[in-house]
C-alpha cells in the first residue's frame, strides 16, 4: 500500500509540474515569394518560387520552439517569356511541403532557424522533346514524388507578424532518368518570408 501512495504521490507531483510549465502553441498563415535555382549537372536554371500555408509552433522555453505546418509550394522556371527560346522545355511542379524547423528565439525579436523539409510533388511536369515527337521520355514524369531537403532561416518577429528569409537546400537527386537519360537534378530556393500569426 505505502508503495501505491509513494507512486501516485510522485506521479501527481510530475503531472504538476508539466502543467506549471509554460506551454505555448503558435498558429500562422505563410506567404514566401524567392528564387527557384534548378541545379543539374551540366548547369543551373532560375526561376520563381512561391508558396503559401499553415504553420503551427509549440514552445518549449522562451529561447526555443518547433515550426511545422502544411505548405504548397509551385516553382516555374524561366517564367517570363523574354527569357525564354522557341523549342525550350522549361519546369514546372507544385508540391505539398512538411517543414519540421528548431527556432532559437535571440535578442531583440531575431529568430533562427533550421530543419528538414519534406516535399512532396503533387503536380509533375513531363518532358516533351519538340524536335522528336517519337522520343521515348515524351509524357514521362521529370522528377521523383518526393525528397527531403534542409531549410535555415533568419526572421524578425513582432506579436502578430514575422517577416524572414529562408532558403530550402534539396539533399537528393530528383531527377527521373527512366534509363534513357544521364544527369542529375537538385531544387533549391532562397524566399522572402511573412507571416501572420495568432
Amino acid at each position: 500500500m505505502k508503495k501505491i501512495t509513494l507512486t501516485l504521490t510522485l506521479l501527481l507531483g510530475f503531472m504538476l509540474t508539466l502543467s506549471a510549465q509554460e506551454k505555448r502553441w503558435e498558429h500562422s498563415i505563410n506567404l514566401a515569394v524567392g528564387q527557384l535555382i534548378d541545379g543539374s549537372t551540366l548547369n543551373y536554371n532560375t526561376g520563381i518560387s512561391t508558396k503559401l500555408g499553415y504553420g503551427i509552433a509549440y514552445g518549449f522555453s522562451e529561447q526555443w520552439s518547433l515550426k511545422s505546418g502544411v505548405l504548397v509550394r509551385a516553382d516555374l522556371e524561366s517564367p517570363v517569356k523574354a527569357f525564354t527560346y522557341d523549342g525550350a522545355d522549361y519546369d514546372g511542379f507544385t508540391f505539398v511541403e512538411v517543414p519540421l524547423v528548431a527556432r532559437y528565439h535571440a535578442a531583440n525579436n531575431l529568430v533562427l532557424g533550421f530543419g528538414p523539409v519534406f516535399s512532396f510533388c503533387t503536380a509533375n511536369d513531363s518532358y516533351y522533346i519538340n524536335s522528336d515527337p517519337r522520343h521515348p521520355l515524351n509524357g514521362m514524369a521529370k522528377i521523383k514524388d518526393f525528397y527531403v531537403g534542409l531549410q535555415p532561416s533568419i526572421a524578425h518577429e513582432w506579436k502578430h507578424l514575422s517577416v524572414g528569409v529562408e532558403a530550402t537546400l534539396g539533399l537528393m537527386d530528383v531527377k527521373l532518368n527512366h534509363g534513357l537519360t544521364t544527369g542529375s537534378k537538385y531544387l533549391h530556393q532562397v524566399m522572402g518570408c511573412i507571416a501572420y500569426k495568432f
